[in-house]
């Protein structure tokens, strides 16, 4: 496989920053997917003082996510988050994230997803049991509400009523709202928006009625009882309401968004979803899915893949350098931006064959060997890779299979839904399906 780097005059800026601003604005994974084009796998921008790299290759990616991961701290725009998240896991650093991983990572071992399961199943099939033969669903509004509601069971033990509406009114205001955490302002002046300071603080009651609701007692060993046990007192009582707020948001949004694509996706590929329920149909019957089943579904799995590559929730990760290094013969000063993009590589064609196009059978084709392990990185990678990522994956195929062995679905759009990355990369409508009845 050839790496065509492109590597000539890389300390020289080839693009006009005003010119790239404009267009990282208006059209931003049209500019970095025409930035890379341009310049190739290490990519240069001159932003006022501030150097910007964009790394395209999936070797020079692994050089920044993992190699020398010790070196990159989380990007600006998520430092800024903290205002919305606090001093969670997302936006902690260096050994304070360790320790708190190291804590917290039980909740999300591999062996959990059996505990979790039930869960995912019983709340999929309440929420399919209130479709209607023939109506119309909107699938944007109903996987976000699906799984919301999985995250509240599965890590604290309870979806407390009033708690999904909340939280996904809140959530509506501060997407919306993002940019604003953005801007070079003190905290307190955010603070000063009156929808924003009433969603912040909408949160801040949701995850205190959590952590109070004695229904989480039962939920063993889950999120809620790491963060409540606490018992070497590593966490602060902030902590703890940034960690619940970080996974409450974490835990479902990103989910549902795979999912409203995956639908999306497989409305406009009839074939595709034929294929999917005829393996759901063999493996399950009528049975829900079981841990054993979850592996024993591998074409449903490459549609969360695929659809992970064509449209991955999260689309672009920056990290800022701490110190000056190098990666693949360019300087890297202290203090510049480097981004990596999921969107960029997965769609570059020297790693897959017509990227533009939706082939869960790729995953079949593809050399594991040979392939570069970054050119596919939805989760990201290194010590920061998503911790929720076994969770996701087991969630996302549960859901697609239980609604597929009982629904067939049609979309109600003409068209695909195009990406708007914003925070995460939502679809610029909502995606609205038709539901017909398969099995009762």
């Amino acid at each position: 496989m050839q790496t065509n780097l492109v590597l000539e005059n890389p300390a020289v800026s080839q693009k006009p920053s005003f010119s790239f601003i404009w267009n990282i604005l208006r059209a931003p994974l049209h500019a970095l997917t025409g930035l890379a084009q341009e310049q190739g796998d290490i990519a240069h921008v001159k932003l006022r003082k501030r150097d910007l790299f964009l790394f395209s290759h999936p070797e020079f990616i692994e050089e920044v996510l993992v190699k020398q991961q010790s070196n990159f701290i989380k990007g600006p725009s998520l430092q800024r988050a903290r205002i919305i998240l606090g001093e969670g896991l997302l936006t902690s650093e260096g050994d304070e994230h360790l320790a708190q991983r190291r804590t917290l990572q039980p909740a999300f071992h591999r062996q959990r997803m059996e505990e979790y399961l039930p869960l995912m199943n019983e709340n999929t099939f309440a929420h399919m049991s209130t479709w209607q033969n023939g109506s119309r669903v909107d699938m944007s509004a109903d996987m976000m509400r699906l799984t919301l509601n999985i995250a509240l069971w599965s890590f604290f033990g309870s979806a407390p009523e009033g708690t999904v509406e909340r939280v996904s009114e809140s959530m509506g205001t501060l997407m919306k709202l993002f940019p604003l955490t953005q801007l070079p302002l003190p905290d307190a002046t955010r603070m000063l928006f009156p929808k924003f300071k009433q969603a912040s603080m909408d949160l801040r009651q949701v995850t205190e009625s959590l952590l109070k609701n004695p229904q989480a007692e039962d939920a063993k060993r889950a999120l809620i009882h790491i963060l409540k046990e606490n018992s070497n007192g590593q966490f602060t009582d902030e902590q703890i309401h940034a960690h619940t707020l970080t996974f409450l948001l974490a835990g479902h949004e990103t989910t549902a968004l795979l999912l409203a694509w995956c639908w999306d996706m497989l409305a406009h590929h009839p074939q595709v979803m034929a294929s999917l329920q005829d393996e759901v149909d063999v493996v399950l019957g009528d049975r829900f899915p079981t841990a054993e089943d979850i592996q024993n579904l591998p074409y449903t799995r490459m549609v969360v893949k695929e659809t992970l590559r064509m449209r991955p929730p999260a689309w672009a990760m920056g990290r800022e350098a701490v110190q000056d290094c190098e990666i693949g013969g360019q300087h890297i000063p202290a203090g510049s931006t480097v981004l990596v993009s999921q969107w960029v590589t997965h769609h570059d064609s020297r790693f897959y064959d017509d990227p533009h196009q939706f082939r869960p059978g790729r995953w079949y084709e593809i050399d594991q060997a040979s392939f570069p392990r970054y050119a596919f990185f939805p989760f990201g990678g290194g010590s920061r890779v998503c911790i929720g990522e076994h969770f996701a994956m087991t969630e996302a195929i549960a859901i697609l299979a239980m609604v597929a062995r009982r629904w067939n679905i049609s979309s109600a759009q003409s068209a695909l839904a195009r990406p708007n990355p914003s925070v995460t990369l939502r679809p610029d409508k909502n995606v609205n399906l038709i539901v017909t009845k398969r099995v009762e």
